[in-house]
């Protein structure tokens, strides 16, 4: 079982599930993810991906539809070495390895980190290193 790790853009695979972090100024929002289509390697930069609340994801759900839909263009948005970014905004997206395993061993904690809304004051790298530490 692996802890997640940042990743960046460049290695981003269609098909593949990851952990999404929204920096929304002072909160951190997390969602896991599905890449759909992955462009970034020319000027026209593109990720679609379908976005599912972490609550929602159980042993199963990788044969179940994700239900909400996201698209970044590099029309309106900045495409950095590891995240995104809004133009004209501090709201940013980064991306961390999924390891299945791992997040339904550690959701219950997971989800008490982020509450209700799927947010938190605390990074998503902040609370993994909390759930580490208290294995020790």
């Amino acid at each position: 079982m692996n802890i997640p790790t940042p990743v960046k853009l460049a290695d981003l695979k269609e098909g593949e599930l990851y952990f999404e972090e929204i920096f929304l100024y002072d909160i951190f929002c997390f969602f896991i993810i599905k890449i759909e289509k992955i462009l970034i390697n020319n000027s026209e930069k593109r990720i679609e991906y379908l976005r599912s609340d972490p609550e929602e994801y159980y042993i199963f759900s990788d044969i179940l539809e994700f239900k909400n839909s996201v698209r970044f263009l590099s029309s309106y948005h900045l495409f950095l070495k590891d995240n995104i970014q809004i133009k004209n905004s501090n709201v940013k997206y980064y991306f961390y390895n999924f390891d299945k395993e791992w997040f339904l061993k550690n959701k219950r904690k997971i989800l008490l980190y982020m509450g209700d809304s799927f947010s938190s004051k605390k990074s998503f790298l902040d609370i993994f290193q909390e759930i580490k530490m208290e294995k020790k």
